[in-house]
């Protein structure tokens, strides 16, 4: 599992050096072998487990990948095209995080605390996205849903690992939730508004990839 683990982290560092330093045609590419690369760490880390439904996590990151290809065409296609693309890796990803979601409902039915702390947080998105002004067009509101969707999932995982006592496949689960959080919210102004500085994007990059790989390899420990 160590080599499996460290190609997959290699791919990925890999990818975040041609992603900043290199073409989008390039980088679209290296980040379909990254994206492999979780998706593999996933799959490996679910032969080891007994539990059958853990498979459908691998989904989840399958739609994972499907949501970065997609994203990853946008500098590849006319500007006009800007707000369909985000919008369909919305879809990709909101069905990502459900899949994620049914597999943390198999575990433990849905808290209270989740369901508020995805309302609270979405709120506070929606209040930020006002406030700094961001130009959202025809994927506010897919934004916004998708804002529920993610925190719910992320709350799902705190009241997880908090009910199993420090449990640490699902610690490990919750850290890679948390840090899926955090790139969307770092990657909301570089697309809103156009805060596209290297900074921003190695941070949403290196948060995201770190998540889903936390995320596959977390099944191994379940």
């Amino acid at each position: 599992m160590t080599i499996i683990l460290g190609i997959a982290i290699f791919f990925v560092v890999l990818y975040i050096g041609v992603e900043l330093f290199s073409k989008p045609l390039f980088a679209f590419f290296a980040k379909a072998i990254a994206s492999i690369g979780f998706i593999i760490v996933g799959l490996y880390s679910a032969i080891n487990v007994m539990y059958g439904f853990v498979f459908i996590v691998v989904i989840g990151l399958l739609f994972g990948m499907i949501g970065d290809l997609i994203l990853a065409l946008r500098p590849l296609r006319p500007k006009e095209e800007n707000e369909t693309i985000i919008n369909a890796g919305i879809f990709a990803f909101s069905f990502g995080h459900f899949v994620y979601l049914l597999f943390l409902t198999s575990i433990h039915q849905l808290t209270l605390f989740a369901i508020l702390f995805s309302i609270g947080i979405t709120i506070l998105v929606i209040t930020m996205s006002y406030l700094m002004k961001f130009q959202m067009g025809k994927t506010r509101i897919p934004s916004y849903i998708y804002s529920l969707l993610i925190f719910l999932m992320i709350g799902q995982t705190i009241s997880l690992a908090s009910i199993h006592d420090g449990s640490l496949g699902l610690v490990m689960l919750m850290l890679g939730a948390i840090l899926f959080g955090i790139s969307d919210l770092v990657l909301a102004p570089i697309y809103y508004k156009a805060m596209n500085q290297k900074y921003m994007i190695a941070i949403n990059l290196i948060t995201y990839y770190a998540a889903q790989i936390l995320i596959a390899y977390s099944l191994y420990f379940l």
